[in-house]
């Protein structure tokens, strides 16, 4: 996170969570740290390298079975202290929170550094940065050095915009005037928070707004890095590689079988002036422009049956080349598909040209009597197989932006799409194949189509004193009418090896 967005974070995070009482503290993933700040939400704070980050999350990440030490420590210091103001040090990329009573006064979150309670700040913490003429901050390298807050990319684009346009930016920066705040990947395909558009992103009037929506996925990516996902994503790239060679292979060999043609064309050209029934090693043939050609034959046959083998083995190789043709195809989209983190081919159902490769099925929903599938898109979907497999799912293992699909008006199985981060959108077609799947779980399976409710599962809550499975919701996010097709159990379904 640059300084000159953390400056913005800085102003509009005071805004929100001033007088509010820290209620937790956990770290979910090394280096990183959440403070669960009541009704403003989750305040995260990421000081691992090489994309730092501070933003509020609606939902709370997963934490691990056993809080570390650092977190009890902090939790048992923080726990229900109120924040009674802020101090940003924006260029240095930290903020302070002044405490109600306690041990110390203030808690410092930086960028470059774990948390940390002290008593008092240093004298140039919040100290108004200098700002150098346009011509000194574009010339000058190395400048960041004693001005931490003329960052490399802030003058990186100061030098990439025409000079009214840079002098603009720079005096909407100096003088806190900037209304917009985009998201999206940096050059190095990181997603980041910027005051200027950046790639495959959007825009946002709020930056908590834009932080959320870039980091949101940054704290996903991390997750599944910790998690060993990216191990497994990295063996299934490794898997179809050296299938994918293997497929290459096979090409270059059809390719000399599809040559054989020429050869028999060859021996039938001149056919007429061999001994046809003559066994023959070797024979020695003029081309059309009079150059020799030899040719190697199979002596255990004769001339006219080699022949024929030519022409023989060269259809065997077309009817092959097509085959193969495919196949490569269905490989460099599973390969691109594994490397930009898609789990299943992004090809039509009917259309796929080849499996779904399996994977394992993250923790936290072993143990839980669960159907598993894997949509036209690679979101893994799980349906309830029993009513207390339902409440388990949804109060244990869905996370809240997960989206939560039930057959209306009946009893059927609980369905949950799994996403990634809370912004992450979710094909029309996965969303139609998860309503069949509840569908066909449900009193609609007999029909042809039925209406299933969507919801997310924030939304939805078990109802105290009734039977497992039961559950109200609150808000109905549309009505799905897919088409009920039992097929498709089985196409989806995952092989978990069980």
């Amino acid at each position: 996170m640059d300084a000159s967005v953390f400056r913005f974070v800085a102003e509009e995070l005071a805004a929100r969570i001033r007088g509010l009482r820290i209620e937790k503290v956990f770290a979910p993933l090394p280096d990183t740290w959440t403070f669960s700040m009541g009704r403003a939400g989750h305040l995260v704070l990421c000081t691992g390298k090489p994309t730092p980050f501070l933003f509020l999350s609606p939902h709370k990440p997963e934490n691990p079975p056993s809080p570390s030490g650092r977190a009890m420590w902090l939790r048992k210091r923080l726990r229900d202290r109120r924040v009674h103001g802020i101090v940003s040090d924006w260029p240095r990329r930290r903020l302070a929170l002044e405490l109600s009573a306690g041990e110390g006064r203030w808690l410092v979150l930086d960028l470059a550094a774990a948390p940390a309670l002290v008593d008092s700040l240093p004298p140039e913490f919040g100290a108004a940065p200098v700002w150098p003429e346009l011509e000194r901050i574009i010339g000058e390298d190395g400048l960041w050095r004693e001005l931490p807050h003329l960052t490399p990319p802030l003058r990186n684009r100061l030098r990439s915009i025409p000079e009214e346009q840079a002098r603009t930016l720079l005096r909407d920066i100096e003088s806190g005037a900037v209304g917009t705040f985009y998201f999206g990947l940096d050059h190095r395909g990181r997603s980041q928070v910027s005051l200027w558009p950046l790639e495959g992103g959007g825009a946002c009037v709020s930056v908590l707004e834009a932080a959320q929506q870039a980091h949101g996925r940054t704290l996903a990516d991390m997750a599944r890095a910790h998690g060993g996902e990216d191990d497994a994503r990295s063996r299934n790239i490794r898997r179809i590689e050296r299938a994918l060679a293997r497929v290459e292979a096979d090409r270059t060999r059809l390719g000399e079988m599809v040559a054989m043609r020429e050869k028999g064309l060859a021996l039938q050209a001149h056919l007429h002036g061999l001994d046809k029934d003559a066994r023959l090693a070797v024979v020695r043939l003029c081309d059309g422009d009079g150059r020799e050609l030899e040719l190697r034959l199979d002596p255990g046959v004769t001339v006219r049956e080699n022949m024929t083998r030519f022409f023989g083995r060269a259809a065997k190789g077309e009817r092959g080349m097509g085959i193969v043709a495919a196949r490569i195809q269905a490989l460099r989209r599973e390969l691109d598909d594994a490397k930009a983190g898609r789990i299943g081919p992004a090809a039509p159902p009917d259309k796929q040209l080849s499996p779904v490769a399996p994977g394992p099925l993250p923790a936290k929903y072993r143990g839980i009597k669960v159907g598993a599938y894997r949509s036209s898109d690679g979101f893994l979907i799980l349906r309830g197989r029993s009513a207390q497999a339902n409440h388990q799912l949804l109060t244990k293992a869905a996370s809240p932006f997960d989206y939560w699909l039930h057959a209306q008006d009946g009893p059927g199985a609980h369905v949950v799409v799994r996403r990634d981060f809370p912004a992450q959108e979710v094909p029309e077609r996965t969303i139609q194949e998860a309503a069949a799947l509840a569908a066909l779980a449900s009193h609609l399976k007999m029909a042809d189509r039925g209406d299933v409710l969507l919801c997310l599962v924030r939304d939805v809550r078990t109802i105290k004193g009734a039977n497992l499975g039961m559950v109200g919701v609150d808000k109905v996010l549309r009505t799905v009418r897919p088409v009920i097709d039992p097929a498709l159990e089985e196409r989806l379904r995952l092989d978990m090896g069980s």
